[in-house]
Protein backbone atom coordinates (compact mmCIF):
# COMPACT_ATOMS: atom_id res chain seq x y z
CA UNK A 1 0.00 0.00 0.00
CA UNK A 2 1.61 3.13 -0.58
CA UNK A 3 0.83 6.00 2.14
CA UNK A 4 1.99 9.83 1.39
CA UNK A 5 4.10 10.29 4.51
CA UNK A 6 4.88 14.35 4.72
CA UNK A 7 5.91 16.91 7.58
CA UNK A 8 4.27 20.25 8.43
CA UNK A 9 6.73 22.86 7.93
CA UNK A 10 5.63 24.10 11.12
CA UNK A 11 8.07 21.47 12.35
CA UNK A 12 11.12 23.56 11.09
CA UNK A 13 10.23 26.17 13.49
CA UNK A 14 11.49 29.55 12.92
CA UNK A 15 13.34 28.15 10.18
CA UNK A 16 10.51 28.56 7.82
CA UNK A 17 9.02 26.81 4.69
CA UNK A 18 11.91 27.46 2.27
CA UNK A 19 14.68 25.93 4.48
CA UNK A 20 12.06 22.73 5.07
CA UNK A 21 11.84 22.07 1.21
CA UNK A 22 15.44 22.60 1.53
CA UNK A 23 16.14 19.54 3.63
CA UNK A 24 12.96 17.23 4.17
CA UNK A 25 13.98 14.76 1.20
CA UNK A 26 17.06 14.59 3.54
CA UNK A 27 14.99 13.30 6.38
CA UNK A 28 13.48 10.38 4.13
CA UNK A 29 10.35 11.85 2.67
CA UNK A 30 9.56 14.49 -0.01
CA UNK A 31 6.11 15.63 0.98
CA UNK A 32 5.24 18.84 2.90
CA UNK A 33 1.93 20.23 4.50
CA UNK A 34 2.64 23.69 3.72
CA UNK A 35 1.47 26.52 6.35
CA UNK A 36 0.41 29.71 4.81
CA UNK A 37 0.38 31.50 7.77
CA UNK A 38 2.67 32.14 10.87
CA UNK A 39 2.88 30.63 14.22
CA UNK A 40 2.40 32.02 17.83
CA UNK A 41 1.36 29.19 20.31
CA UNK A 42 2.33 27.02 23.18
CA UNK A 43 6.29 28.36 22.52
CA UNK A 44 6.54 27.61 19.28
CA UNK A 45 7.03 31.22 17.32
CA UNK A 46 7.22 31.62 13.65
CA UNK A 47 7.37 34.41 11.97
CA UNK A 48 5.14 35.21 8.52
CA UNK A 49 7.90 36.49 7.12
CA UNK A 50 9.28 33.07 7.17
CA UNK A 51 6.42 31.23 5.49
CA UNK A 52 4.68 31.88 1.96
CA UNK A 53 1.07 32.99 2.57
CA UNK A 54 -1.87 34.10 0.36
CA UNK A 55 -0.33 37.89 0.40
CA UNK A 56 2.23 36.66 -1.94
CA UNK A 57 2.83 38.33 -5.47
CA UNK A 58 2.48 36.00 -8.61
CA UNK A 59 6.27 36.40 -8.57
CA UNK A 60 6.83 34.98 -4.90
CA UNK A 61 4.34 32.16 -5.61
CA UNK A 62 6.00 31.12 -8.39
CA UNK A 63 9.33 31.28 -7.08
CA UNK A 64 8.47 29.58 -4.29
CA UNK A 65 7.21 26.46 -6.82
CA UNK A 66 10.40 26.55 -7.98
CA UNK A 67 12.11 26.11 -5.77
CA UNK A 68 9.54 23.20 -4.59
CA UNK A 69 10.57 21.60 -8.54
CA UNK A 70 14.36 22.11 -7.70
CA UNK A 71 14.85 19.98 -4.51
CA UNK A 72 12.38 17.39 -5.83
CA UNK A 73 9.85 17.99 -2.89
CA UNK A 74 5.73 18.07 -3.28
CA UNK A 75 2.80 19.65 -1.31
CA UNK A 76 0.26 17.09 0.34
CA UNK A 77 -1.90 19.87 1.86
CA UNK A 78 -1.64 23.41 3.23
CA UNK A 79 -2.76 24.98 6.52
CA UNK A 80 -5.09 27.61 6.30
CA UNK A 81 -6.21 28.18 9.53
CA UNK A 82 -5.80 30.91 12.58
CA UNK A 83 -8.38 33.27 11.12
CA UNK A 84 -11.99 33.62 13.41
CA UNK A 85 -14.29 31.80 11.15
CA UNK A 86 -16.62 33.16 14.15
CA UNK A 87 -16.80 36.56 11.54
CA UNK A 88 -16.89 37.08 7.92
CA UNK A 89 -13.62 38.65 7.82
CA UNK A 90 -12.27 35.35 8.83
CA UNK A 91 -14.24 33.13 6.10
CA UNK A 92 -12.85 35.63 3.35
CA UNK A 93 -9.40 35.37 4.80
CA UNK A 94 -9.88 31.63 4.75
CA UNK A 95 -11.31 31.37 1.57
CA UNK A 96 -8.35 32.87 -0.18
CA UNK A 97 -6.35 30.66 1.75
CA UNK A 98 -7.66 27.83 0.32
CA UNK A 99 -7.74 29.32 -3.38
CA UNK A 100 -4.19 30.55 -3.26
CA UNK A 101 -3.48 26.53 -1.84
CA UNK A 102 -5.33 25.31 -4.80
CA UNK A 103 -3.96 27.68 -7.31
CA UNK A 104 -0.93 27.52 -6.57
CA UNK A 105 -0.17 24.02 -5.00
CA UNK A 106 -3.18 22.03 -6.48
CA UNK A 107 -3.32 20.49 -2.90
CA UNK A 108 -6.39 18.14 -2.68
CA UNK A 109 -6.62 19.36 1.31
CA UNK A 110 -6.63 22.27 3.17
CA UNK A 111 -6.27 21.72 7.32
CA UNK A 112 -8.16 24.80 9.33
CA UNK A 113 -9.62 25.12 12.96
CA UNK A 114 -13.33 24.86 13.66
CA UNK A 115 -13.27 27.61 15.80
CA UNK A 116 -14.29 28.13 19.33
CA UNK A 117 -18.00 28.94 20.26
CA UNK A 118 -18.79 30.67 23.19
CA UNK A 119 -22.34 29.67 22.42
CA UNK A 120 -25.27 28.39 20.92
CA UNK A 121 -25.67 30.97 18.02
CA UNK A 122 -21.73 31.17 17.34
CA UNK A 123 -21.95 27.55 16.75
CA UNK A 124 -24.96 28.35 14.58
CA UNK A 125 -22.93 30.87 12.86
CA UNK A 126 -19.49 28.66 12.36
CA UNK A 127 -21.63 25.76 11.10
CA UNK A 128 -22.71 27.97 8.33
CA UNK A 129 -19.39 29.14 7.95
CA UNK A 130 -18.22 25.46 7.56
CA UNK A 131 -20.14 25.31 4.90
CA UNK A 132 -19.62 27.98 2.73
CA UNK A 133 -15.83 27.07 3.36
CA UNK A 134 -16.77 23.69 2.15
CA UNK A 135 -18.40 24.92 -1.12
CA UNK A 136 -14.95 27.27 -2.02
CA UNK A 137 -13.02 24.12 -1.09
CA UNK A 138 -15.45 21.91 -3.25
CA UNK A 139 -15.36 24.67 -6.04
CA UNK A 140 -11.41 24.21 -6.65
CA UNK A 141 -11.35 20.37 -5.77
CA UNK A 142 -10.50 20.49 -2.24
CA UNK A 143 -11.14 19.00 0.84
CA UNK A 144 -11.38 21.22 4.32
CA UNK A 145 -9.49 19.17 7.21
CA UNK A 146 -10.62 20.32 10.81
CA UNK A 147 -7.55 20.06 13.26
CA UNK A 148 -8.27 18.61 16.31
CA UNK A 149 -8.70 21.66 18.44
CA UNK A 150 -10.56 22.49 21.61
CA UNK A 151 -14.19 22.87 21.01
CA UNK A 152 -16.09 21.26 17.96
CA UNK A 153 -13.38 18.95 17.22
CA UNK A 154 -12.19 18.06 20.27
CA UNK A 155 -12.74 14.39 20.87
CA UNK A 156 -14.52 11.96 18.52
CA UNK A 157 -18.05 12.64 20.47
CA UNK A 158 -17.46 16.38 19.33
CA UNK A 159 -16.61 15.95 15.62
CA UNK A 160 -19.33 13.49 14.49
CA UNK A 161 -21.59 16.12 16.48
CA UNK A 162 -20.38 18.96 14.17
CA UNK A 163 -20.13 16.52 11.01
CA UNK A 164 -23.71 15.87 11.27
CA UNK A 165 -24.42 19.18 11.60
CA UNK A 166 -22.54 20.75 8.84
CA UNK A 167 -23.25 17.77 6.23
CA UNK A 168 -20.86 18.97 3.64
CA UNK A 169 -18.93 16.59 1.22
CA UNK A 170 -16.40 18.56 1.22
CA UNK A 171 -15.73 19.54 4.90
CA UNK A 172 -14.20 16.48 6.54
CA UNK A 173 -11.72 15.67 9.97
CA UNK A 174 -7.74 16.69 10.26
CA UNK A 175 -6.90 13.85 12.99
CA UNK A 176 -4.30 14.90 15.54
CA UNK A 177 -3.18 12.13 17.58
CA UNK A 178 -1.34 14.32 19.79
CA UNK A 179 -4.02 16.74 20.17
CA UNK A 180 -5.98 14.10 21.95
CA UNK A 181 -4.69 13.50 25.03
CA UNK A 182 -3.68 17.31 24.97
CA UNK A 183 -7.41 18.32 24.93
CA UNK A 184 -9.49 15.80 26.68
CA UNK A 185 -7.83 14.20 30.13
CA UNK A 186 -7.46 10.12 30.28
CA UNK A 187 -7.99 9.88 26.07
CA UNK A 188 -6.83 7.10 24.00
CA UNK A 189 -5.89 8.51 20.58
CA UNK A 190 -6.58 5.05 19.04
CA UNK A 191 -9.84 4.72 20.55
CA UNK A 192 -11.18 8.02 19.60
CA UNK A 193 -10.05 7.60 16.08
CA UNK A 194 -12.07 4.45 15.90
CA UNK A 195 -15.08 6.03 15.92
CA UNK A 196 -14.60 8.90 13.34
CA UNK A 197 -11.97 6.80 10.43
CA UNK A 198 -14.13 6.99 7.85
CA UNK A 199 -14.46 11.49 7.94
CA UNK A 200 -10.62 11.50 8.02
CA UNK A 201 -8.96 13.18 5.17
CA UNK A 202 -5.62 14.36 6.84
CA UNK A 203 -3.23 13.04 9.45
CA UNK A 204 -1.20 14.95 11.77
CA UNK A 205 1.38 12.63 13.29
CA UNK A 206 2.36 14.01 16.46
CA UNK A 207 3.39 12.17 19.82
CA UNK A 208 3.39 13.12 23.61
CA UNK A 209 2.95 11.86 26.84
CA UNK A 210 -0.33 11.92 27.25
CA UNK A 211 -0.76 14.35 29.75
CA UNK A 212 -3.57 17.01 29.86
CA UNK A 213 -2.41 20.14 28.36
CA UNK A 214 1.37 19.16 28.84
CA UNK A 215 2.96 21.01 25.65
CA UNK A 216 5.66 18.05 25.01
CA UNK A 217 5.68 17.40 21.77
CA UNK A 218 8.48 15.57 20.49
CA UNK A 219 9.97 13.35 18.23
CA UNK A 220 7.28 10.87 16.61
CA UNK A 221 7.89 7.70 18.78
CA UNK A 222 9.40 9.13 22.13
CA UNK A 223 6.40 10.46 24.17
CA UNK A 224 5.42 7.12 24.60
CA UNK A 225 1.13 7.62 24.92
CA UNK A 226 0.58 6.95 21.09
CA UNK A 227 0.65 3.51 19.19
CA UNK A 228 1.39 4.48 16.22
CA UNK A 229 0.93 1.01 14.29
CA UNK A 230 -2.32 0.70 15.55
CA UNK A 231 -3.18 4.52 13.88
CA UNK A 232 -2.05 3.05 10.84
CA UNK A 233 -3.79 -0.21 11.26
CA UNK A 234 -7.19 1.57 12.08
CA UNK A 235 -7.03 4.14 9.14
CA UNK A 236 -6.10 0.99 6.75
CA UNK A 237 -8.86 -0.89 7.52
CA UNK A 238 -11.26 2.16 5.76
CA UNK A 239 -8.14 2.19 2.62
CA UNK A 240 -6.67 5.48 3.99
CA UNK A 241 -3.24 6.64 2.57
CA UNK A 242 -2.26 9.85 4.00
CA UNK A 243 -1.40 12.35 3.82
CA UNK A 244 -0.12 11.28 7.37
CA UNK A 245 2.15 14.86 8.32
CA UNK A 246 4.52 14.34 11.08
CA UNK A 247 4.26 17.36 13.07
CA UNK A 248 6.76 18.23 15.95
CA UNK A 249 5.76 21.29 17.76
CA UNK A 250 8.52 20.89 20.82
CA UNK A 251 8.33 20.41 24.64
CA UNK A 252 7.77 23.35 26.67
CA UNK A 253 10.55 25.16 28.36
CA UNK A 254 13.13 23.77 26.14
CA UNK A 255 15.76 25.76 24.12
CA UNK A 256 15.17 26.68 21.00
CA UNK A 257 16.42 23.02 19.37
CA UNK A 258 17.74 25.10 16.01
CA UNK A 259 17.87 23.76 12.64
CA UNK A 260 20.13 21.07 12.88
CA UNK A 261 18.12 19.78 16.03
CA UNK A 262 14.75 20.03 14.17
CA UNK A 263 15.99 18.16 11.02
CA UNK A 264 17.41 15.26 13.92
CA UNK A 265 13.85 15.17 15.32
CA UNK A 266 12.38 14.69 11.70
CA UNK A 267 13.99 11.98 10.52
CA UNK A 268 14.00 9.92 13.94
CA UNK A 269 10.21 10.15 13.07
CA UNK A 270 10.42 9.44 9.92
CA UNK A 271 12.50 6.08 10.68
CA UNK A 272 10.12 5.30 13.86
CA UNK A 273 7.20 5.32 11.18
CA UNK A 274 9.16 3.26 9.03
CA UNK A 275 9.57 0.72 11.43
CA UNK A 276 5.55 0.66 12.48
CA UNK A 277 4.64 -0.17 8.58
CA UNK A 278 3.69 2.92 7.10
CA UNK A 279 6.53 2.50 4.37
CA UNK A 280 5.55 -1.39 3.48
Amino acid sequence: MKRIISCFTNSYGPAGVWAAVERIRAAGIDHLELALRGHNFGGLVIPESVVITEKATAAEAQGFCDHLAAHGVKVSGCNVGGADIRTRDGVELTERRIRFAARWFGVPICVSGAGQPADAGERRTIVEHLRRLGETAGQVGVTLALETHKGPTQNASAMLSLMEEVDHPHVRLNFDTGNIAYYNRGADPCNELEQVKDLVRNVHLKDNRGGFEDWYFPAVGDGGSVDFARVRAILDGVGFTGPYTIEIEGIGGEPEPGLEGRQERIARSVAHLRSCGYFD
